[in-house]
């Protein structure tokens, strides 16, 4: 199977997925805000007045976020976790048509479903702490289910591409780290690029540990990636972007949720009763983790987005909005780390 890279993808390779005939003609707009990948919502109507709505995701246009996409795995692994992982968990994701993925190319599709109209949310204003629990509540279905399941944690592109990563991330995350203070440097706060520096010198400390309770973890659990009351509140919470999806302490996903997605002070006011809440979800999923390792694993992954964003920063597709959106949450993430005190852990 081979997929056809064009600037748009093909009306008629959409409809013959959906078992739609030629009577059905479509319209299209792209959705979202994403930088690594396209997404466009595609309406197809048909001589008799039927109405059928799907989204589309598929490669960037941007041969710099393709080649990101590649290098990582991305596309690999978001259509894996449909494939693959999805039937093991609970969370609620968009139900899904058609998964492809070439391995030669790295082309893909998926063919998701529409879950407008949905609640619009914000990555800069932040979530409310009632959508952070309903939140977590998700996360722990994802979580639960996968905790210490060796058998997943095998599966090649999943644990495999993380073990395949390890070494190019340790030679790459510090060029990476300078090339950051360099583009940004007029943007930074002292906090910032003292905390930023900091951490470009504990990488491989950080990176290096292993917790004792492991799952598959979202990565990239965050505002910008949740569909809040989709299908117009029929569905309260739906989860996307599966790129980064990954085996790791239940805690890196906690952690960079809370501290990317809410405001500033909703996070340092709000983070401790939260995190009791997720652990009492994590446990009617049938997995126990302890306050306090809890606290500690939180703690060490307040450094979680800043290693994340970092990299993102230079690495995808520059924009305007781009910029304003991982500054905002790195530094949301320096003032978690000033609360936590992470580096005595890491070291």
């Amino acid at each position: 199977m081979t997929l056809d890279r064009t600037t748009q993808l093909d009306e008629r390779r959409i409809s013959d997925a959906l078992g739609l005939d030629a009577t059905w003609r479509a319209t299209s707009e792209q959705i979202g805000n994403g930088q690594v990948a396209q997404c466009r919502r595609w309406e197809f109507r048909s001589d008799s007045g039927a109405v059928r709505t799907v989204i589309s995701k598929s490669p960037s246009l941007s041969d710099t976020s393709r080649q990101t996409a590649r290098a990582q795995n991305l596309y690999l692994r978001e259509t894996s976790f449909y494939r693959e992982l999805l039937p093991h968990v609970s969370i609620r994701t968009p139900q899904v048509d058609l998964v492809q993925h070439d391995s030669d190319s790295d082309d893909f599709l998926l063919l998701l479903e529409d879950l407008t109209p949905s609640l619009p949310v914000d990555q800069f204003t932040g979530l409310s702490v009632e959508q952070a629990r309903v939140a977590l509540s998700q996360l722990a279905r994802l979580h639960g289910p996968t905790a210490n399941r060796d058998d997943l944690f095998g599966l090649e592109w999943l644990g495999g591409v993380a073990d395949s990563l390890r070494p190019m991330y340790e030679m790459v995350l510090p060029i990476l780290f300078d090339q950051f203070l360099d583009r940004y440097h007029g943007d930074l706060d002292e906090a910032t690029r003292e905390t930023v520096t900091r951490l470009r010198s504990s990488l491989g400390q950080f990176s290096a540990h292993t917790a004792a309770l492991r799952c598959v973890v979202h990565g990239d659990y965050r505002t910008e990636n949740m569909i809040f009351e989709g299908a117009g509140g029929q569905v309260p919470l739906a989860i996307v972007d599966w790129q980064t999806v990954t085996v790791a302490s239940p805690m890196l996903d906690v952690a960079y949720f809370l501290i990317t997605s809410l405001s500033g002070q909703d996070c340092a006011q709000h983070e401790n009763d939260l995190i009791d809440f997720y652990l009492n979800e994590l446990a009617s999923q049938g997995a126990v983790l302890g306050s306090d390792d809890a606290r500690d694993e939180f703690a060490r992954n307040t450094l979680q987005p800043i290693v994340m964003l970092v990299a993102a920063s230079v690495i995808v597709e520059r924009t305007e909005r781009g910029d304003q959106m991982f500054l905002t949450m790195i530094r949301r993430a320096v003032e978690a780390v000033a609360r936590w005190d992470p580096f005595d852990k890491v070291a």
